[in-house]
């Protein structure tokens, strides 16, 4: 008995054939994911602030910029910036942020927020915070940015920090619902062509003709009968192929 192999156009004609099985499966898993997205997981929105912090040399808006800026104060500013992310993951500024909002618990508060440079070759520092309230994740990370550029010159009297820009509303990033129903339902779909490939594999029932030389390595002396109809003198019609053959 030889093994059946398996090609592609096996696989079509098999995802073809039960085709309404696997789009079941994919709506269902989708209907579900969407669902447990929607009702049964808090959303996390995001805002986002930035601000511009110099050495003092290079300014930071038109009315105060002079005829030369040297490379020199660029590249100071630029490891400066390095500097002032670090200052702006202290402890310090969270406390006097927590003092300003009037938030008890200052640890909670800092555990939402992520400050960090945009770029490698960029002045702009980008800080964000997260919260399931969109309007709180809007209005605290506005006001860190303004005590930030208050707090910075503590510590380097000579950098000058602005707010560059500000945030207008908060973005959800978690659940993901598009993405995740999506995902999930190609996955669905996927779990139930693999089941019923591996159903099909177990089957090894002989249907037809193209079976039994699949299976076999014998020549097939003989049309293998199609028996369907079964009359009421105990035999089977051989539908098709004419004659008749026994019941038994």
């Amino acid at each position: 008995m030889e093994e059946k192999t398996i090609n592609i156009m096996d696989l079509v004609m098999l995802a073809w054939r039960k085709l309404w099985i696997i789009a079941i499966a994919a709506v269902l898993c989708a209907a579900l994911a969407f669902g447990y997205c929607k009702f049964c997981v808090t959303p996390s929105y995001s805002a986002t602030a930035s601000i511009l912090v110099t050495n003092g040399a290079v300014t930071t808006s038109y009315a105060e910029t002079t005829d030369k800026i040297s490379g020199s104060d660029i590249s100071a500013s630029l490891y400066l910036s390095y500097t002032v992310v670090d200052i702006l993951n202290t402890p310090d500024i969270y406390m006097e942020l927590a003092e300003e909002l009037g938030e008890k618990n200052y640890q909670s508060l800092r555990g939402g927020f992520s400050v960090s440079r945009r770029s490698e070759d960029t002045l702009f520092i980008d800080i964000t915070y997260s919260s399931t309230d969109m309007n709180k994740a809007t209005s605290v990370v506005n006001k860190f940015a303004q005590v930030a550029c208050d707090y910075i010159p503590g510590f380097i009297p000579s950098a000058k920090a602005n707010v560059v820009s500000t945030a207008v509303n908060a973005s959800q990033t978690y659940p993901r619902t598009t993405m995740t129903t999506a995902v999930v339902g190609l996955l669905g779909a996927a779990i139930a062509f693999i089941v019923l490939f591996a159903m099909e594999s177990m089957n090894h029932a002989i249907k037809g003709e193209e079976d039994f030389t699949q299976s076999f390595d014998v020549p097939l002396l003989g049309a293998v009968p199609d028996f369907e109809n079964v009359d009421n003198g105990g035999y089977r019609k051989n539908k098709g192929r004419g004659g008749y053959g026994s019941g038994y």
